[in-house]
């Protein structure tokens, strides 16, 4: 580890594995990477430079600003954005060659009239049960509707309509199936219909990450892949053929001798029980862990697990390393991503894996190795 407070060490070999696993699976389709929110907290940039490298032609962000941030760091791929961007940043979207989601007529038509530049390329967005964004069609009995909202986007003269996709609300569930099943019926049989109205829909995407390992009759010409290529399974639970791609470390600042009945951190909601010995660890809320984990995770310290006690502080933790022979300050600690997991983690929280990777924040540097 190098002098740092605290760093993410993200293993580039690591991802490149994942990646090549999700092609390899999945293929014919594409693998259109998820890079939003710093790809997941691992560097969307590098994360981008990586995958380009192994062949990935097409990354998804969440908004104009984060392809923009892209695009600046020297990514000339195909990127996606699956939020609304205000129509007055139409000419963002046709300058650096985006593709736009598409949500609505009503939407398609206001981009397409305030666009005076190059065709504005879209995906259009059906909503089959996930009730967020998109083109409403949850059943039969919308198919037809929908597809007259589909072929009129496609006739806007400032647009080119290059794909079109949903989102699976169930997909990770145990239990999802029925509606996963269903979202998948209702999104089919609308690609069907548009394609007997002539509509050349381009790539029919419906598979994030859960329905890529659970469902490969519904990979059709793309795949969306987010936490598998960060080497987690969406349910939590370990997934072999993954590997993870993030250590979260930080060091001991310092040691303190205990005695009993002294208490440790805001609220002095810990009490020792005994005498003891503890190390303050120089991470805490501000660099993305959880105040939620106080009292609940542990840290790995010399090779053995140490408890976090008292609550985490903005910078700093504490955690018990009573009979952890010769800790002293400057020792390596594991927050998680080696022999604590994410999922562990994201466990005790409450939580999922994707939120603990997503909350690492900026001044924690990324080390790529």
């Amino acid at each position: 580890m190098s002098e740092k407070r605290a760093e993410a060490v993200i293993c580039t070999e690591n991802l490149r594995k994942n990646y090549n696993f999700i092609k390899e699976l999945v293929s014919p389709a594409k693998v259109i990477s998820v890079v939003k929110a710093e790809a997941y907290g691992h560097g969307a940039a590098e994360v981008c430079r990586i995958l380009q490298s192994e062949g990935c032609g097409i990354f998804a962000v969440a908004t104009a600003d984060e392809g923009m941030a892209l695009r600046n760091a020297g990514i000339n791929a195909d990127i996606l954005i699956l939020g609304v961007t205000p129509v007055s940043q139409v000419n963002v979207l046709a300058e650096n060659a985006f593709i736009q989601t598409v949500n609505s007529r009503e939407y398609a038509h206001a981009l397409s009239a305030a666009n005076t530049g190059a065709p504005v390329r879209i995906h259009v967005k059906v909503d089959t049960g996930m009730s967020r964004l998109g083109i409403y069609c949850h059943s039969a009995e919308d198919v037809s509707r929908s597809a007259d909202d589909v072929e009129h986007i496609h006739s806007l003269p400032a647009l080119h309509a290059e794909g079109i996709f949903t989102h699976f609300a169930c997909s990770d569930e145990p239990d999802g199936e029925e509606m996963t099943q269903r979202q998948f019926g209702a999104f089919f049989a609308l690609c069907g219909e548009c394609e007997r109205r002539g509509v050349r829909l381009g790539l029919r995407h419906c598979c994030n990450s859960a329905a890529i390992l659970k469902y490969p009759q519904m990979r059709l010409d793309a795949v969306r892949a987010g936490i598998l290529l960060y080497g987690l399974s969406p349910d939590g639970k370990p997934e072999p053929r993954l590997s993870p791609v993030m250590r979260v470390l930080s060091r001991v600042s310092q040691v303190t001798h205990l005695k009993k009945g002294d208490t440790v951190s805001y609220g002095a909601a810990f009490t020792a029980d005994r005498d003891m010995s503890i190390a303050t660890v120089s991470i805490g809320y501000a660099d993305g862990i959880p105040r939620l984990l106080s009292g609940k995770a542990d840290l790995m310290i010399r090779g053995r697990r140490a408890r976090i006690i008292g609550r985490i502080c903005m910078d700093m933790c504490m955690a018990d390393i009573t009979g952890i022979e010769d800790c002293s300050p400057g020792d390596e600690v594991e927050i998680f991503g080696g022999d604590i997991s994410v999922n562990e983690l994201a466990d005790r929280m409450g939580t999922i894996n994707y939120e603990l990777l997503c909350s690492v924040k900026n001044r924690v540097p990324r080390r790529y190795v």
